[in-house]
């Protein structure tokens, strides 16, 4: 209990140091020795096993990062590769009076070698997502081991974000761990961040009219069903609109718009009564819809696309009724009356 005692006391004898009182140097040594004197020959020290002999003085490590994010203020483009540098900060509370023990002891009481170690940290990220390539440029990196005036060192890194054509459209989370390892007096710990993204979004579509070509007479109803399909990565709303169309067809499309779901499908209808002289001449119709197809709810800046349809409305194809009858009926009656002459004629 003597030298745990002790332990505590090592920090407020360190900053008395500092302010000064240089008097005190070579007491300060005096009770590393002492500490280490029950460290190894205490009771409990006696009792102890070696690890935990050797975990009856220790000292404390941390970690901190410091990142830009601007990258990530903006969603990021699907299929391309964002990298984040990352600034990893390590630090000890290591007092300074251990630069006063000659070397290689500091070392030996500290770390258990004659050579002071590196620390090595290790960096993952957790449970990234399935949709997207996220990894650690560096996983692992070195770094010396600084005392507790020395101040953070700092190693660099990079984050890598690349969202797949399959990422949702929404903000997401993840997280970073770095993890060090205890190294005899100096305890090991761990580290964790949020770091949050949001991929871009993909106004893809697609669009299945039934049977876009059809055969009508005049002043007749009509209905195409069109059946749109979200391909995209978040909810998409469909707006469809009429290019061109001359109202004597009294057009109409219902609804006027849908939000749709990703992989999720809805059905337009398009409803047309053509004119009362259509089907007299051989005629069509021809119909453009185009199909807007954009972010919901409304996001500025978000990626939207056009998309477009052709329905076609045929007649059935016959001409001015009566004439061309009549003429073919007449050319028959008088081939047939000089057909019935010639036979009197050579009988």
């Amino acid at each position: 209990m003597f030298s745990l005692k002790y332990l505590y006391i090592m920090p407020s004898l360190d900053i008395i140091i500092v302010g000064g009182r240089t008097h005190l140097k070579s007491a300060i040594i005096g009770i590393i020795f002492l500490l280490l004197f029950f460290n190894i020959f205490s009771p409990i020290a006696m009792s102890a096993n070696p690890e935990q002999r050797s975990k009856l003085i220790t000292f404390n490590s941390f970690i901190d990062f410091e990142y830009d994010t601007s990258a990530l203020n903006e969603p990021l483009e699907i299929d391309a590769s964002v990298s984040i540098p990352i600034t990893i900060k390590y630090w000890t509370n290591i007092p300074d009076m251990f630069k006063k023990i000659p070397f290689p002891l500091n070392n030996m009481i500290l770390f258990g070698s004659m050579i002071g170690p590196m620390q090595t940290i290790h960096l993952e990220v957790l449970d990234p997502p399935e949709w997207a390539n996220i990894y650690i440029s560096s996983p692992d990196i070195l770094t010396e081991i600084p005392l507790a005036s020395d101040g953070p060192v700092e190693v660099e890194t990079n984050l890598i974000l690349s969202p797949r054509v399959e990422a949702p459209a929404e903000s997401y989370r993840i997280d970073i761990r770095a993890t060090w390892d205890s190294i005899k007096r100096l305890d090991g710990n761990s580290y964790q961040e949020a770091i949050e993204f949001t991929p871009s979004f993909i106004p893809t579509i697609q669009i299945t009219p039934e049977t876009p070509i059809r055969t009508v007479g005049p002043h007749e109803a009509i209905i195409f069903n069109i059946h749109i399909k979200n391909l995209g990565n978040k909810i998409t709303r469909v707006t469809p609109k009429l290019i061109g169309v001359d109202d004597k067809w009294t057009p109409t499309i219902n609804p006027p718009d849908y939000e749709i779901g990703p992989n999720q499908e809805s059905t337009f209808t398009f409803s047309i009564i053509t004119p009362y002289g259509f089907g007299w001449h051989n005629e069509y119709g021809r119909f453009e819809i185009e199909f807007l197809s954009e972010v919901y709810p409304y996001r500025l800046g978000a990626a939207s696309h056009t998309a477009s349809i052709y329905l076609v409305v045929n007649n059935y194809g016959f001409s001015t009724p009566g004439f061309e009858f009549t003429i073919l009926i007449a050319a028959l009656f008088v081939i047939g009356i000089i057909i019935k002459k010639r036979q009197i004629k050579y009988k």
